[in-house]
């Protein structure tokens, strides 16, 4: 199950099927839709790169990775797919409800990190900290 929670949340696939589904649900409109996902998605891809690139901390070394997903090349520090999943599960969401259900799959997003072999569990709460806080900031701009 890690390995395919891992690998959906590859590329912020797991969050454009969110936010299609919520456009094809009636939930969303396909304009505020792309703009929450335009801010998620650019806002997670900044952070993770001036962030990586400012600590620069190796992945771990403890354990061979046991995902069939590609190898990650960047550094381990924080995890980049968990700050994805983080501003996306607050961000997205339109409902309080799903913002619990985005945050509970957010979750095993950095769990499946872990278990997979490419991140320690401080790349992961790292990567939960600084989501939260980009996506609460996001919410409250976007509304």
């Amino acid at each position: 199950m890690a390995d395919a929670v891992s690998m959906a949340s590859d590329f912020g696939a797991l969050w454009v099927a969110v936010s299609a589904a919520q456009v094809l649900a009636g939930r969303s409109s396909a304009g505020a839709a792309l703009r929450r996902l335009g801010a998620a998605g650019i806002t997670s891809l900044v952070l993770t790169r001036l962030l990586k690139h400012h600590f620069g901390v190796p992945r771990r070394d403890d354990v061979a990775p046991t995902s069939r997903s590609r190898t990650p090349s960047s550094s381990g520090f924080p995890s980049g797919h968990t700050l994805a999943a983080f501003v996306s599960a607050i961000v997205l969401p339109r409902t309080r409800r799903g913002r619990v259900i985005a945050l509970g799959v957010a979750s095993l997003v950095g769990w499946s990190r872990v278990e997979v072999g490419h991140h320690r569990p401080a790349d992961v709460l790292a990567g939960a900290a600084v989501g939260s806080t980009a996506g609460v900031a996001i919410a409250a701009v976007l509304g």
